[in-house]
């Protein structure tokens, strides 16, 4: 498997070095191509081959966009060809939309584009299809999220919170960035954190899998600092990786004709998690697991028992809330 990997930061790094301490993957190439030339090389020289430094124009079987969000959706148009599978990281509300928007044009190709393959949306709206494996019907879908992976996962999350919610309540609807708090807790070392409404894609993804879903819901972690300075440029230089992240998604519905609920979580710093995601993604592309073609989202194209048993054996795992 030819593989190309856009991005050389948190994400792009973390991808490169689990596929190289993988002997699950058949790999013949990973090229590497970033913004600063120099990360790339310093990459490639880091692990040998098969990492290499590489272009856009590169022959891959598989494209892992690790760029910073809301340049995603322009790359993946750039770097659709006949059979080829682009993994998107993305967690921004327009790269998705734009990535939905391809279908199309990508079903044409026989391509195959992942929008959201990450922490939260990916791993999130897998959690939420294994979790509604034991309820008859759901009606209701909640992810919070908590930390941020590089800088520009960071940059992001502040954009976020200044922007204006998408919710599914029967039908789509808009929100304030930065209301609705909710203390949510997440598996340890976490815990409990306030969680306010962003622009954040994932119902965009769920309702797909949930379209007959009364409520789908996301919020991210945040401070008040957090919420009150989002409307202004960033205060300070964002760290260069996020070290402590968790994802929670909490699904309502009903089993044996009683109201039920079930959450499920996991944790880790976020670029490690994300990495964990992309590789788990290409361990089932590499055995022949995922097909299709179009835009879909992650829990579209893969077992959920199965992914996330992939993730955990990458230091990824997954847990239920029991309390009371």
């Amino acid at each position: 498997m030819d593989i190309l990997v856009v991005g050389a930061g948190v994400v792009g790094a973390g991808v490169v070095k689990q596929l190289v301490g993988s002997s699950s993957i058949s790999v013949s190439r990973v090229a590497v191509i970033d913004r600063s030339p120099d990360r790339a090389w310093h990459l490639a020289e880091k692990h040998g081959p098969p990492v290499t430094v590489g272009s856009l124009e590169d022959p891959a079987d598989v494209v892992i966009l690790a760029t910073a969000s809301g340049s995603q959706a322009r790359l993946a148009r750039r770097l659709l060809d006949d059979g080829r599978v682009v993994l998107a990281s993305s967690d921004s509300v327009s790269d998705v939309r734009r990535m939905l928007g391809m279908n199309g044009a990508v079903r044409q190709l026989n391509s195959l584009v992942v929008a959201g393959a990450g922490m939260a949306p990916g791993l999130s709206d897998v959690l939420a299809v294994r979790a509604a494996e034991e309820l008859d019907q759901v009606t209701e879908v909640h992810v919070a999220k908590f930390g941020t992976g590089g800088p520009d996962c960071a940059r992001q999350h502040h954009r976020a919170l200044s922007s204006l919610a998408l919710e599914w309540r029967g039908g789509w609807k808009q929100r304030p960035g930065g209301s609705g708090r909710e203390l949510c807790w997440f598996p340890s070392p976490v815990d409990a954190a306030d969680c306010y409404r962003a622009a954040l894609p994932d119902p965009m993804l769920l309702v797909r899998q949930f379209s007959r879903a009364d409520r789908i819901t996301a919020r991210m972690a945040a401070t008040r600092r957090d919420r009150f300075s989002s409307w202004l440029p960033m205060l300070r230089p964002p760290h260069p990786e996020g070290k402590l992240g968790a994802v929670r998604v909490e699904v309502r519905g009903q089993r044996d004709g009683a109201w039920a609920g079930r959450i499920l979580g996991a944790s880790g710093p976020p670029g490690f998690v994300t990495a964990a995601v992309m590789v788990g993604t290409l361990e089932l592309i590499g055995a022949g697991k995922v097909s299709g073609s179009g835009v879909v989202g992650l829990s579209e194209i893969v077992d959920a028992g199965e992914f996330l048993d992939l993730v955990a054996g990458h230091g990824v795992v997954s847990e239920e809330f029991a309390g009371g």
